[in-house]
């Protein structure tokens, strides 16, 4: 058995797998937003190729034509097997990840059963997962694995649910220590299926059907409206009711009178006492514009910013939570690649609208450099941060939609134009 041992590098990865299997979703998560299409030497038969990170090292990532079999019976099957005996016989740390349809296991594993009598280590890619649910299909992947001696890691392609499992497991490939006679693959296949899958009947429930919807162009995009518009409704809605029945009491009746004592220490004026306290309007302390280190210092931080910058992260944690975020990152994936950026770059914007620099650390999960770049600029020009967008609310909230409509539907603008330079 052959295993790619913790001192050996991975340096090539050739997707392999049946026809509409979602290999070309998986190789999009994988190597992100630049990619090389070409022709094979010598054939019209196109495949793409590009690049991932694996720890420090950029690994080169090819998506092999679809085949069924490594028996070719046409030219795009016959490049498929070139392209894998050509990296077998380079020996140049090239690992198969096959992509398996795991809503139709038994047509696919033909291919599997195949590629684990190549000298060549294979991880397979149970993919369609979410499907497997929807349609009542349970396959035991810790059997599948035993029983194939190779890791076996169910995804999502589309919601990226299992890839960031599936890349940690990379290492792990190995040649496969399943053994068959040739003539009984099939009755093998059969075997193999009957250990590890149970299908059972059931029907979409209501998440489902809206995770679905999701996922779609045309239902996606309207749904991520609604769910930002709630989302920043109820944020508004939690900041403002944490500002009226927490905040502002605590500071009008327990420091109010605490800085008005300490203001009559001071002599209720001088260079100390405005640098503290600030400016009495009416012989009062107003905690907005009085501007003392002690009262609209404290105020405007605890009182006006925290609160929505807590429910902002408390709504985001829901949204995380819920799986809604790689959602939202597919539906407007085509949007940010015109950016030059990952549909996932989403994430970081959305976080840079609570705090710039959870923002900027989350650029971390982009690719490469100039996608990191591309983000942090954009994010630093045209996304404010909760306390920005709490002073845009109180300096022009007073003007309704329209003002408001003014100052975002400017920054978008800005966002959009300064991606697409």
């Amino acid at each position: 058995m052959k295993l790619i041992e913790s001192g050996d590098e991975v340096k090539k990865i050739l997707l392999m797998g049946n026809p509409n299997v979602g290999k070309s979703v998986i190789f999009s998560r994988l190597t992100g937003v630049y990619v090389i299409a070409s022709n094979y030497p010598g054939t019209t038969v196109e495949f793409a190729k590009g690049y991932m990170r694996l720890g420090s090292e950029r690994i080169e990532v090819i998506d092999v034509p679809g085949t069924y079999s490594l028996e070719p019976t046409c030219k795009a099957e016959q490049v498929a097997v070139a392209m894998l005996d050509e990296a077998i016989e380079q020996q140049d740390g090239a690992i198969v990840i096959n992509i398996v349809d795991a809503t139709n296991l038994e047509r696919n594993l033909n291919l599997t059963l195949q590629l684990l009598k190549k000298n060549i280590p294979v991880v397979v890619c149970l993919n369609l997962w979410d499907e497997t649910k929807h349609t009542g299909i349970k396959i035991d992947v810790a059997k599948l694995e035993k029983i194939l001696g190779v890791p076996v890691v169910p995804t999502c392609g589309i919601s990226g649910e299992g890839i960031k499992e599936l890349v940690s497991r990379l290492k792990e490939a190995r040649t496969g220590s399943y053994s068959y006679d040739e003539k009984e693959r099939w009755n093998e296949i059969g075997k193999i299926v009957n250990q590890v899958q149970k299908i059972t009947h059931r029907h979409h429930t209501l998440l489902e059907r809206i995770g679905d919807a999701s996922l779609k162009p045309f239902t996606g995009l309207p749904l991520a409206v609604v769910v930002l518009f709630v989302s920043f409704n109820v944020i508004r809605f939690i900041g403002e009711g944490l500002i009226g029945i927490v905040f502002e009491p605590l500071f009008e009746k327990l420091w109010a009178p605490l800085m008005m004592n300490f203001s009559r220490f001071l002599g209720s004026s001088g260079f100390i006492h405005d640098l503290l306290i600030g400016k009495l309007v009416g012989g009062e302390i107003d905690f907005v514009e009085s501007l003392g280190l002690l009262t609209t210092g404290l105020f405007v931080p605890f009182a006006m910013v925290l609160p929505y910058v807590f429910s902002f992260y408390l709504v985001l944690s829901f949204l995380e939570d819920s799986g809604y975020l790689p959602r939202l990152g597919v539906s407007i994936d085509n949007l940010m690649h015109r950016l030059g950026l990952h549909g996932l770059a989403i994430i970081p914007m959305l976080l840079g609208l609570g705090c710039n620099v959870p923002g900027a650390v989350a650029t971390r999960v982009l690719e490469t450099r100039r996608e990191r770049f591309i983000a942090a600029t954009l994010m630093a020009i045209a996304v404010p941060c909760m306390a920005q967008l709490a002073m845009i609310v109180g300096l022009v909230g007073r003007f309704g939609a329209k003002g408001l409509g003014l100052v975002f539907g400017t920054l978008i603008v800005v966002w959009l134009v300064l991606g697409s330079l």
